[in-house]
């Protein structure tokens, strides 16, 4: 079995001849260039962490060998593209201009409607081709989901874990756009945000691509609830991770500017832990940067102080450390093999210590 980082290495080469392959009936039509361009760079870039999910889970179940079998990488290419377009519908929902340090999706058709001197407005063009790209990405994903899934005597159980994952994230959005519009209380709004976190992190990234690799390995349906559970665990783990990063991670590691999540007014865990645990003086600095895109560094800065100096960071790091460990307990007890417990561990240790 490679290691994640061949594995990694692997899928980044065979995405863009997956890519070219899955949208060639359309090549030769006159103004597809831009959308399979801009498709191709939305690609790029990334950890491959469902991709080594997938891995993992197959790992997990078949003990490890040499080379997995072509499934597994039809797998992560699926699971990669279909990220693509999750990340593509999520930057223009939450009007980001940057992905990975660079233009998103939808700043790219904007940039390419100015450049071209085209009719109408170029913001709305941007937003609209994204949204059209995205859904493109998607019927790609599911083309390779669909021919995994052909190769299988369980096909029809495989397909549908598959289509509970791409309906998992649709209602996770949903309910990440309500928590941003709703006037939560602060002594229900971990709950809240942590349910959000649930469909929208812990079973998308984590549960549903671990079960769906295990699957190619024949897990049993205890093997599967095993992994799902522990999927949620490390997933809510991961967000947590990803959340914290948004606010003290470093913009050269991350591609995200310095307390971006705070300015942008994201209804984080942390944001939860803040209204709860910070002075009064600290939260006079909490609103005043707080969905706010033109606070100064300066304020930026003297919060996340705050945040570090007044416990909530370390409450923060508290709940990781908790969720990790309740997905590490389910593997030392599931019913794998100690290589299958190995790689899985390996994971779950990647997924909580990350700098990006």
């Amino acid at each position: 079995m490679p290691n994640n980082q061949d594995f990694s290495t692997q899928i980044e080469e065979l995405l863009p001849k997956a890519w070219k392959e899955g949208i060639q009936p359309w090549r030769n039509l006159e103004g597809i260039e831009e959308l399979f361009e801009v498709g191709l760079a939305s690609l790029r870039g990334g950890k491959r962490t469902r991709a080594r999910l997938a891995q993992t889970g197959f790992a997990a179940i078949s003990g490890g060998q040499a080379t997995p079998p072509r499934g597994v990488y039809d797998l992560a290419i699926a699971l990669e593209i279909y990220q693509a377009s999750a990340l593509v519908h999520d930057d223009i929902i939450d009007n980001a201009p940057l992905r990975r340090g660079k233009d998103a999706t939808h700043i790219s058709f904007t940039k390419n409607h100015q450049a071209g001197n085209r009719q109408g407005n170029s913001t709305e063009y941007g937003k609209m081709a994204g949204i059209l790209l995205g859904d493109v990405l998607l019927a790609v994903a599911d083309y390779y989901a669909f021919n995994v899934a052909s190769t299988l005597e369980t096909g029809y159980e495989f397909f549908t874990n598959w289509t509970e994952m791409t309906r998992e994230v649709g209602v996770g959005q949903y309910l990440d756009l309500r928590l941003e519009t709703d006037n939560l209380d602060p002594a229900t709004a971990l709950e809240q945000i942590l349910t959000v976190i649930r469909h929208k992190s812990g079973r998308y990234s984590v549960a549903h691509p671990l079960t769906l690799g295990a699957r190619l390995a024949n897990a049993s349906d205890s093997q599967l609830k095993t992994l799902f559970a522990i999927g949620e665990y490390w997933g809510i783990a991961f967000q947590l991770c990803d959340d914290e990063l948004g606010v003290f991670g470093n913009p050269r590691q991350t591609g995200k500017p310095a307390g971006g999540d705070l300015t942008e007014g994201k209804k984080t865990v942390l944001w939860s832990l803040a209204r709860q645990m910070l002075s009064e003086n600290a939260l006079e600095k909490l609103q005043q940067v707080f969905a706010n895109r033109a606070a100064t560094s300066e304020q930026i800065q003297e919060l996340t102080q705050a945040l570090n100096e007044q416990g909530v960071r370390d409450k923060h790091r508290e709940l990781i450390n908790e969720y990790a460990m309740r997905g590490n307990a389910l593997v030392e007890n599931g019913n794998f093999n100690q290589s299958g417990r190995e790689a899985l561990l390996e994971l779950g240790r990647l997924l909580v210590e990350r700098k990006s």
